[in-house]
């Protein structure tokens, strides 16, 4: 058995999770270090009930897990396990734990609380129970030692066991209280959640026990939910905020000429486009759908109104581990568009409906232009907004048409983000399109056998190419996350993993 800090090779879902409770977290307020501006609320601190961004955000500086992956991007690194061996066959993993790690009210983190959160994440309950399946036992060896067994080898599963989802959470608190545990949570990442105010954002303090030392370098955090991203601007301009997520790229350049504020750009594993319900027609036909890729100019949209701040994309799969660089983004070309209507049954174009998450001004003016360009092939979209947190539970219910969305990777290998939005069936049955292929499926399987290396890398590359030619999207970029901060603020970042890290954020 050899020991393994990260997998040799370079390895996040959109919107809305059902509420556990709605009940707001009352504690004593606490004046914030630093102020937090975001564009939408958690629905949810339970890490088995996440699947929208900002509860997923939220958890990770409330909870931590075993591994997580590096500040870069690159590779996995220890967090709770300071160490970690495979066996040769890869069926049994043993993890270390760090003997000062403890939650957020003094106790240790065990062994034993680890199996617990484990075997909770693949319970019934659970929206992530596939990802830990394949772990068919653990033994406690003692307080700081876990084994974890497999029937057969899986790949994804250390970078499984780096997901939200995978928080370690105290046993005896989770069992004493059930679902009220997380009306006052208790974890060991690098904050505590102390109120919570649904709808407008949270009070975080510092986790003094926390095992990273000298971490957080902030006593209080004040995360401020601002849907308008206008009045979010405008909140930092005036000192109002400290930082902000999801700056407009229309504003980007002006807040560079604040001499109080910096802006910046990070490459984040997220891909944008609009999603094509095909269980509704004309989005049923595959020449339909690869006309409305062939109708848009993407390199446009990235130009005029993205401001050069990401590229067009290919497929559902961000660019990231064993991307396929072979393939090319369907250029414009109005006439094979239209070629490819008449031959699905559409020569004349259709009337359809595209979601736009109202409070997101990038995402509106893509869609006016999305509307500008279909229009030029006889495809009328009318553009219907809809609140950030209502989006995903409506393209999940099916009742849509078109949807201008976004898919970002919580891990930093492609399964997951693959599992999203081109399995079917899956949670999410190709990111709620409900397309199905059957090679994708296989390969799927496959990949989660294979080990890492060149065969895997030609799955996944195939997954895209059925994906690109099938088209069961219109795909635009992947873009940066464009965030800002006022310059007495350092160390806040958002990684390649698209959420944010507070624990090393610095106020002057």
């Amino acid at each position: 058995m050899s020991t393994i800090f990260a997998p040799a090779s370079f390895l996040k879902s959109a919107i809305a999770a059902t509420l556990l409770s709605s009940t707001a977290i009352l504690a004593t307020a606490h004046a914030a270090d630093f102020r937090l501006g975001v564009r939408a609320d958690a629905l949810t601190i339970d890490p088995i009930a996440s699947s929208d961004n900002s509860s997923i955000w939220l958890e990770l500086q409330v909870y931590d897990q075993l591994v997580r992956p590096s500040k870069d991007g690159s590779k996995l690194e220890p967090a709770i396990a300071e160490s970690w061996t495979i066996s040769p066959d890869g069926k049994e993993f043993t993890f270390k734990l760090r003997p000062e790690a403890k939650f957020s009210d003094g106790q240790p983190v065990t062994a034993a609380d680890v199996a617990f959160s484990l075997q909770r994440a693949a319970g019934e309950k659970s929206e992530w129970a596939r990802f830990f399946k394949p772990i068919t036992s653990y033994q406690v060896v003692d307080d700081h030692t876990i084994v974890m067994k497999l029937d057969k080898p899986f790949t994804p599963i250390l970078n499984n066991l780096a997901l939200f989802s995978a928080s370690i959470l105290p046993a005896k608190l989770v069992q004493q209280q059930g679902d009220k545990f997380f009306e006052h949570p208790i974890g060991s990442g690098p904050f505590v959640l102390k109120s919570w105010t649904r709808g407008q954002g949270e009070e975080l303090t510092k986790n003094p026990n926390y095992w990273e030392k000298n971490k957080p370098s902030i006593d209080a955090v004040s995360i401020e939910v601002v849907p308008e991203d206008n009045s979010r601007v405008l909140k930092l301009k005036a000192g109002e905020l400290d930082a902000i997520t999801d700056v407009p790229y229309n504003q980007a350049a002006n807040l560079k000429t604040d001499a109080d504020i910096d802006v910046h750009a990070a490459p984040v594993f997220r891909v944008d486009l609009v999603q094509l319900n095909t269980t509704k027609k004309p989005f049923d036909n595959e020449s339909v759908r690869q006309a409305l890729n062939y109708a848009l100019d993407k390199e446009a949209i990235v130009k005029g109104i993205l401001r050069g701040n990401a590229k067009p994309t290919t497929s559902s799969i961000p660019v990231m581990a064993y991307h396929n660089e072979k393939l090319k983004p369907y250029p414009v070309d109005l006439a094979k568009a239209k070629e490819l209507l008449a031959k699905g049954g559409v020569p004349d174009g259709f009337k359809t409906s595209m979601l736009v998450a109202a409070g997101d001004v990038t995402a509106r003016q893509v869609a006016s232009a999305i509307q500008a360009s279909l229009r030029k092939v006889g495809v009328e979209v009318a553009l219907q907004t809809i609140e950030d947190s209502s989006q995903f539970s409506t393209t999940k219910s099916g009742n849509y048409e078109m949807s201008l969305s976004y898919a970002t990777s919580d891990t930093i290998d492609p399964d997951q983000l693959v599992g999203f939005t081109a399995v079917n069936p899956e949670r999410a049955n190709a990111f709620h399109t409900q397309w199905k292929s059957d090679r994708v499926n296989q390969l799927y399987a496959d990949e989660r056998q294979t080990p890492d290396g060149p065969e895997r890398a030609k799955q996944f590359q195939e997954i895209e190419a059925v994906v690109h030619e099938q088209a069961p999207f219109i795909f635009l970029y992947t873009p940066n996350s464009a965030y800002a901060n006022r310059k007495n603020v350092s160390g806040f970042e958002v990684v390649p993993t698209a959420n944010y890290v507070l624990k090393d954020v610095v106020v002057k």
